[in-house]
């Protein structure tokens, strides 16, 4: 009986309240909340990024007050749902669902079709590189953006792409030795000066600057240099591959550049990568110019630019390879990876060396070195992590490790 009037007493404290007039619809969560019993952590309300977009459906669509208190209350309801429980171990179910499906993905290079060939790694190779915080990618790439007066003109966009290869003397020209003669002879190749948009007077003009091996003069497409007869061969040697090495016109860094069509605009997409130098281009338009290399993001636009290519790129691999994985996981990864400022990878050199827990680094790798450094300057062992509470065998405080019962 006395159970029977206590189950009397919790309707009537449950009992759904009358129906209030109606609110705005970013108001609309917490009416719903008011009228259900849900446990403590549930009595969420939705955050305005979603409410936002609620509204604009609502508006959109033109619909009463009554539909879109509806519409509200589903939306609520999935966002309840998809919602972690207190003292779930994200950090293992994160790394769980990037790296099961690692697994799954590829070896290949992907390749942009064109007159010059720009490599892009995919797969488990990218993958490895972003997550390993590397400090130079092995494909790196650009896709420039242009301004309007030159982003919808074919020429224009042309030029402005070969101008941005990086030219060296060596690419243009072949060199043919005559040390009996003294003589070294310099044969331009109109063909590769073509196809990087140069002229010949300005390709002679530059090599008769910066050589210091002698007497330049011009042979019809040939330059041919006189050397002094007492210059030894290892000065001539090294003032020949200072020559060749001499840039002509370009960005350093950008080996090829490869124009295509998005839209109704051209767009540039390049191997190899130098952002700082290309967004000083008033050509270009910097707002959406990106790089795939994620250190150099971070250097030039900041660690939260750094943060968000990881997620777009990690994101871009799985996609490419046909894997779901929801966004939350490697939003997690990233906000681990530039926690403090600097893009860190999951190695020993990396967010590993920065955990304080002796135990904790010692789990990872290197297990007696990290030891042994931390008895010789005394560390203390605070014994807070999961890790090191496995070590020693003491419960985690993760899942149902976290409730702290007191009997009275």
């Amino acid at each position: 009986m006395a159970e029977k009037k206590q189950t009397k007493k919790q309707v009537k404290k449950t009992a759904k309240p009358k129906k209030k007039p109606a609110k705005a619809v970013e108001k609309e969560a917490e009416v719903i909340l008011e009228k259900t019993d849900f446990t403590p952590w549930k009595k969420v309300v939705l955050p305005k990024s979603i409410s936002d977009q609620v509204n604009e459906i609502v508006s959109e669509k033109k619909m009463s007050t009554e539909k879109a208190d509806k519409l509200s209350e589903l939306v609520l309801e999935k966002y309840k749902e998809i919602l972690i429980e207190p003292g779930e171990a994200v950090g293992i179910i994160a790394a769980q669902s990037m790296g099961e499906p690692g697994t799954q993905l590829t070896l290949r290079t992907k390749h942009y079709a064109g007159a010059a060939e720009v490599s892009v790694g995919s797969g488990i190779q990218r993958m490895e590189e972003i997550v390993d915080g590397r400090s130079k990618a092995k494909y790196p790439t650009m896709t420039i953006f242009l301004t309007e007066d030159i982003g919808f003109d074919q020429k224009k966009s042309d030029k402005l792409s070969k101008s941005l290869l990086d030219v060296r003397v060596s690419d243009i020209v072949k060199v043919e030795e005559d040390f009996s003669k003294n003589i070294i002879t310099i044969n331009i190749l109109n063909e590769e000066l073509a196809e990087r948009g140069l002229s010949e007077g300005e390709v002679v003009e530059k090599i008769k600057e910066k050589s210091d091996l002698g007497t330049a003069s011009k042979q019809g497409s040939k330059i041919k240099i006189s050397i002094p007869k007492k210059e030894s061969l290892l000065k001539i040697r090294k003032n020949l591959i200072k020559l060749l090495n001499t840039r002509i016109q370009g960005i350093r860094g950008i080996e090829k550049t490869l124009l295509s069509k998005e839209g109704k605009e051209y767009v540039v997409r390049t191997s190899g990568s130098n952002l700082k130098a290309v967004l000083k281009l008033p050509e270009v338009d910097g707002a959406r110019t990106v790089t795939n290399d994620i250190l150099e993001t971070s250097k030039v636009l900041g660690i939260e630019a750094g943060r968000t290519m990881i997620v777009n790129e990690l994101d871009k691999v799985m996609k490419e390879n046909g894997i779901a994985v929801d966004l939350r996981h490697i939003l997690l990864l990233a906000d681990l990876m530039t926690l403090d400022g600097a893009v860190r990878g999951i190695v020993r050199t990396g967010i590993t060396r920065g955990k304080k827990s002796p135990f904790a680094r010692a789990a990872f790798e290197e297990t007696v070195k990290h030891l042994l450094d931390a008895a010789f300057v005394g560390e203390r062992e605070e014994l807070t992590g999961v890790v090191e509470n496995i070590i020693v065998g003491q419960p985690i405080r993760v899942g149902t490790g976290i409730v702290e019962l007191e009997m009275k």
